[in-house]
Parts: C-alpha cells; sequence; structure tokens
C-alpha cells in the first residue's frame, strides 16, 4: 500500500471511531429526547451464584445454562436486575477454594451467561465481592463491561465504587445505586472497593441524582442469613432509603424471600431470596421471588406500579414455578409478610 493510501485508511477509520463515540454518547445521554411520558417494564432477581458446580458448566461452554428456562419470561421487560453474588474471575479452573465453599467465583464467561439469559443490570455489592481480591474483583467488572452488563456497587476507585448505573429506558430516566451492610474478606479499606451501607456517605449521593432522574432505584445487601423475617436494621434502613428518595429498595443476602412493603410512593422488596443458586438443604432457599413493576412518568406524575410477583424454583437451572402447591405456598409466604399490598400482586398467571 502507498503511503497515500495509508494516510487514507488512518483518516477513515479516525472518521468512524469518532462516529462510535458520538452514537454511544446519544445514546448514554438522551436528555434531548426524554419526554414527560413514558414506561419501563423492570424484573428484579433475587441472588445469582455463577460459581462452585454451576462455575464448571459455565467452563465447560454451556453459558447459557442458567438461564435457559428463565430466558422466554425475562425477554419480555425492558429492564433485568439481579443480584450478582460471585466475582467473574479467571482461577485456572478453581471455582471453589477447595478449603473453604464459602469463597467461590464464576468464570469470566459468566458475564456473557448473563447477557445471553437477558440480564441487563447487577448489583456487586455483596459480602462476596472481594472473595478472590482485588484482582477478582477488577476482571469481574471487566467482565461485565465487555459483555455489556450495566453495574453497580464495586469499583476501582472510591467515587467509581458509590456512582449508580445511569441509564435511560423509554424516555424514563433511572439512577441505580447498590451498596452492602457486611463483607466476608475484608482488606484494608474495602469500602473503597465496595459501596458500603452508610448512610451518612450513600443519602447525600441519592439525593444529589433525585433531581436529575425520574426513578432511583437502591439494590441493599444486608440483614440475618436464612431469618423468618427481616431484621430491625434492615427495615429501618431501607425505610430511611425511602424517605431519602429511592423509589423502589430491592434487598438481597437473607437466601429467602421475604413480602413487598409499600412505604409511601416508594416500593420495598426487604428480600428477594434465591434465583441462580443451589442451596438444598433448606426449604426456603430452594424458592426464591422474582418482583415485576412498572416504572410509569405520566402527567400524574412518577409511580412504581407493583405488577406481579413470580415465584421462583432456584438452583442450577432456575425457573418460574408453574400453578400449583409449590408456588401457592412461595405466594402466600410473601402475601403474609407485606404490608400495603394488593391482592393481585400474589395472583399466579401465566406469564
Amino acid at each position: 500500500m502507498t503511503a497515500r493510501g495509508i494516510v487514507w485508511w488512518v483518516a477513515v477509520a479516525a472518521l468512524l471511531a469518532l462516529q462510535g463515540r458520538a452514537d454511544a454518547q446519544t445514546v448514554g445521554s438522551s436528555d434531548s429526547a426524554i419526554s414527560n411520558h413514558g414506561e419501563v417494564r423492570l424484573i428484579a432477581l433475587g441472588d445469582i451464584n455463577l460459581g462452585r458446580t454451576l462455575g464448571k458448566i459455565l467452563l465447560r461452554g454451556d453459558t447459557l445454562h442458567p438461564f435457559r428456562r428463565l430466558i422466554d419470561t425475562l425477554a419480555a421487560y425492558d429492564v433485568v436486575f439481579a443480584n450478582l453474588e460471585s466475582s467473574l474471575s479467571d482461577q485456572k479452573g478453581e471455582t471453589e477454594d477447595p478449603h473453604n465453599n464459602y469463597v467461590f467465583t464464576g468464570p469470566p464467561s459468566g458475564a456473557w451467561s448473563l447477557r445471553k439469559g437477558g440480564v441487563t443490570v447487577v448489583a456487586t455489592a455483596n459480602n462476596h465481592a472481594l472473595d478472590y481480591g482485588i484482582r477478582g474483583q477488577r476482571e469481574t467488572l471487566a467482565s461485565l463491561d465487555s459483555a455489556g452488563i450495566m453495574h453497580a456497587g464495586s469499583g476501582r476507585t472510591t467515587r467509581e465504587t458509590y456512582e449508580p448505573a445511569m441509564f435511560s429506558v423509554n424516555g424514563v430516566r433511572i439512577a441505580l445505586f447498590a451498596c452492602a451492610g457486611l463483607m466476608n474478606i475484608r482488606p484494608p479499606r474495602w469500602d473503597t472497593l465496595v459501596a458500603y451501607s452508610d448512610t451518612a456517605r450513600l443519602f447525600p449521593l441519592i439525593r444529589s441524582r433525585r433531581d436529575s432522574v425520574d426513578f432511583v432505584i437502591l439494590s441493599y445487601h444486608g440483614g440475618e442469613e436464612y431469618a423468618d423475617r427481616p431484621t430491625a436494621g434492615t427495615i429501618g434502613f431501607t425505610r430511611a432509603a425511602a424517605k431519602a428518595g429511592v423509589d423502589l429498595v430491592l434487598g438481597h443476602h437473607p437466601h429467602v424471600s421475604y413480602g413487598i412493603v409499600r412505604e409511601g410512593g416508594s416500593v420495598i422488596a426487604h428480600s428477594l431470596g434465591n434465583c441462580v443458586f443451589e442451596q438444598p438443604s433448606r426449604y426456603w432457599t430452594r424458592y426464591g421471588l422474582a418482583l415485576a413493576v412498572r416504572l410509569v412518568k405520566d402527567r400524574a406524575g412518577h409511580r412504581v406500579d407493583v405488577l406481579r410477583c413470580l415465584p421462583v424454583r432456584c438452583g442450577y437451572q432456575s425457573e418460574i414455578l408453574p400453578p400449583g402447591a409449590d408456588a401457592a405456598r412461595v405466594l402466600e409466604r410473601v402475601r403474609r409478610l407485606s404490608t400495603g399490598a394488593a391482592e393481585e400482586w400474589f395472583t399466579w398467571r401465566s406469564h
């Protein structure tokens, strides 16, 4: 190729790169296209652990395995949220610590598993975020970025760690924060890498974003594992979050599902329990909750409408439960623990 030809190709490449950046900015900051009306269908899932045995399945190449029975349901929603309860890092085939099965990781391909399954945004603030150290945490973020999965709750710097995932869907602007109230492995200054549920730090950030978006969502990882009902600390924190301007609070960590609560104009799910997570030793860890909501912006204002609670059978390959005794038990448990709920939230119907 001549020198003139090389210069021409360099110029073309530069123009394409500039166009790509311009397109990305148009999609990412579509304020000029934001209307006064819009609606978003969102489904929130519980805990997803892509490590341990499931990590081995992913390493063998079956990346759709965890979501094969969920994918049709998730495809009906504009936003699919989940709590990512494992890091995604290359540990040369290891998916759990050989000496401690409470330390685990999924492979980097787990990010593409989420993408193929239809998950669009995850919380990375939880007590397993640093199971494989800072390198594993940063590899997790890089894997999610590579697969185009939005995330909130951890970062490479303090500022990034506490920043929300910001996105617009159907003309509706959303800020999604995530935080954790506990950490298993606590290196020095761990709370600069994983967002801690420090109200003095978190709530001012939420208030600072409140007026620039239509809805604020907060994923909260805290409470007591396997407890029959939310702790007083969880109730107090989530109630304070609603007063600070959070429209939808999504709780995790207990591995069992709780009720849905109306707190003013806000909706609080104290715990969604498990989703893609194998914990067969306890009854309620085998059944989780998927919460379907509609975020509406119209002349009447902004509101969160709960569409329904979907009972989930959890494991390595989770699914929405069909009508029957198991589904009825899950919905009855959630109904019993709910406040300000409508009957239709718990009425099973085809999805």
